[in-house]
């Protein structure tokens, strides 16, 4: 089984629109995988998007409380690359317009 956080502009989903930075996106739609296949399909409101210093940190730890291995985003800044994988969280950068397409791509290139 693994969580896969996708930030998002809005609550659709896979369907919704990703954001650009992890650390200011409004939602995170995290997605559990098992064998393949995505079993639950949870969106939460990014608690560290209105903090002001060490958003960074906060938000890889909350993640990985939340029990997430990876997050897929269009970009990352190079402090929130050094957050999460220093919580053993891995970084990966896909290019999309919606969650669904990150998280295919993603998905595809394991197989």
């Amino acid at each position: 089984m693994e969580k896969i956080a996708i930030p998002a502009k809005g609550p659709e989903g896979l369907d919704a629109l990703t954001f650009g930075q992890p650390i200011y996106a409004p939602f995170f739609t995290i997605v559990t995988i098992e064998g393949g296949e995505v079993k639950e399909v949870e969106v939460i409101r990014n608690p560290a998007s209105a903090l002001l210093p060490y958003r960074g940190p906060s938000l890889a730890s909350w993640l990985k409380h939340m029990g997430v291995s990876v997050v897929i985003a269009i970009s990352f800044p190079e402090d929130v690359i050094y957050s999460l994988t220093s919580w053993g969280i891995k970084p990966v950068f896909i290019v999309g317009k919606r969650v669904r397409e990150l998280l295919e791509a993603y998905l595809s290139a394991l197989k």
